[in-house]
């Protein structure tokens, strides 16, 4: 049963937008419906981009030696029952403030290696991870642009050792359905 949600919010532009409202509705809904949700939009957040340095694995476990915003939005992420990723597709792909993120989330996982699904992924740093949820706004992106960023999510839920609830365009359900099927988890 889903209590917990934190949603995050890759997108770049203004609240004139699609995807700012209905994220911001779907938080309400969420609310109403007695879900926990946490609201971060990685806009306003200082994130700082990751440098490939491995202190979060070796020199500091679990910590990045970067000290902003990122901490608090990985935390909020491992203490709740569902991530929503949300970005518009941006020249065929989601949003590079997501991109960013996504690259600094190593620190929740250890550097040693499982076999998982015949490859090789890192072992988990935690008890429990969060499933994973996708909202995007389609733009201008191609079927076949989609389902590459749906892969990659897919490839995101197996290293977080989690799974993809869903991935809907904001045009294909509102925020009401959605709220009703994370309460349906």
């Amino acid at each position: 049963m889903v209590r917990n949600v934190v949603i995050v919010n890759g997108n770049s532009a203004g609240a004139d937008n699609e995807l700012n409202p209905y994220l911001l509705e779907l938080k309400s809904n969420l609310f109403e419906s007695g879900i926990s949700c946490r609201y971060h939009s990685l806009k306003e957040k200082n994130i700082s981009q990751c440098i490939g340095c491995w202190d979060c694995w070796w020199k500091t476990p679990g910590i990045c030696r970067f000290i902003d915003d990122e901490a608090e939005i990985l935390k909020d992420m491992i203490h709740s029952d569902l991530v929503v990723f949300a970005s518009p597709m941006i020249m065929g792909m989601y949003s590079s403030l997501l991109k960013k993120f996504h690259d600094r989330a190593i620190p929740i996982v250890h550097p040693y290696i499982d076999i998982v699904q015949g490859e090789c992924h890192h072992l988990k740093r935690y008890d429990a991870y969060p499933k994973i949820g996708v909202i995007y706004e389609k733009n201008d992106a191609s079927e076949e642009e989609i389902d590459s960023t749906k892969f990659i999510f897919d490839r995101i839920a197996i290293n977080l050792h989690s799974e993809v609830k869903f991935f809907y365009s904001v045009n294909e359900k509102n925020p009401n359905e959605i709220n009703d099927e994370i309460s349906r988890f």
